[in-house]
């Protein structure tokens, strides 16, 4: 079995996302995970999916092609190495809310005091609502990190003068 992703990104329309779900059933891939989001009118869609050994980068390229041009969409595809999913597995994982007022920085100084922790951000949302910002970000570490994390981020919320609420996912180990 190989895996690949598949990134795609143009204007948002209707039908992008059926177009693209036939091309890759009509091949016979599995979607695995995905992700698709519209930012300011803009589509990106992120898949991960399988496939039989016979079917390469090149082949799937070949075959959202003619997607790519109807919907003038930016399309890319890699293929992931065999033990790729060995690297996820028995991870913490942490559920961060930040909410407050919009400023440059907020991004940069929450993701800083992740990545000195040796914590992954495995995904990060963030949106603004009028004035309020909001960020939501699930984050995954080797180790138990939660009590220095939420400490570090109880400073940090002072500083940026927003909310920051992190929980510990008790349900959810990758």
């Amino acid at each position: 079995m190989n895996f690949f992703l598949i990134s795609l990104f143009g204007k948002d329309r209707p039908g992008i996302v059926a177009e693209v779900s036939k091309v890759l059933y009509d091949l016979g891939l599995n979607i695995e995970d995905s992700s698709m989001t519209r930012l300011k009118g803009e589509f990106t869609v992120m898949l991960v999916v399988s496939c039989p050994e016979d079917i390469g980068e090149e082949k799937i390229m070949s075959m959202l092609k003619g997607v790519g041009e109807r919907f003038d969409l930016y399309v890319a595809c890699k293929k992931l190495p065999k033990d790729w999913e060995k690297e996820y597995e028995g991870k913490e994982i942490y559920r961060i809310v930040v909410s407050g007022a919009d400023k440059p920085g907020i991004v940069y100084s929450v993701s800083k005091v992740l990545s000195e922790k040796g914590i992954n951000i495995s995904d990060l949302r963030t949106e603004r609502r009028g004035e309020l910002y909001l960020m939501l970000i699930e984050a995954e570490s080797q180790e138990d990190r939660f009590d220095e994390l939420k400490q570090d981020l109880d400073q940090l919320k002072s500083i940026l003068g927003v909310d920051i609420h992190v929980e510990r996912d008790e349900e959810a180990v990758l």
